[in-house]
């Protein structure tokens, strides 16, 4: 079983030797007794992933999940036109 969210991206990253490529950008929005969070995953400061949660772990992990899909999918050939 792969690992998702922040630390399945974690470890991609790091056994390629790119954990240091990876920024994050976050922002709330929204009541602060209910904010909104918006997490933008950034790898070599290019947007790969942006998602969204009630709590900034969230949302990281989906912009995370987000991320992971992109990557693989360059790594198999499906994204490779568009890098």
């Amino acid at each position: 079983m792969s690992s998702t969210g922040t630390s399945g991206l974690n470890i991609h990253l790091q056994n390629r030797g790119q954990l240091t490529s990876l920024s994050w950008l976050d922002s709330t929005s929204g009541p602060k007794n209910a904010p909104t969070w918006t997490s933008i995953c950034k790898i070599n400061g290019i947007e790969r992933g942006r998602g969204t949660g009630t709590h900034k772990h969230i949302a990281r992990n989906n912009a995370a999940n987000v991320a992971l899909a992109y990557l693989n999918g360059f790594e198999s050939g499906v994204n490779k036109s568009s890098a």
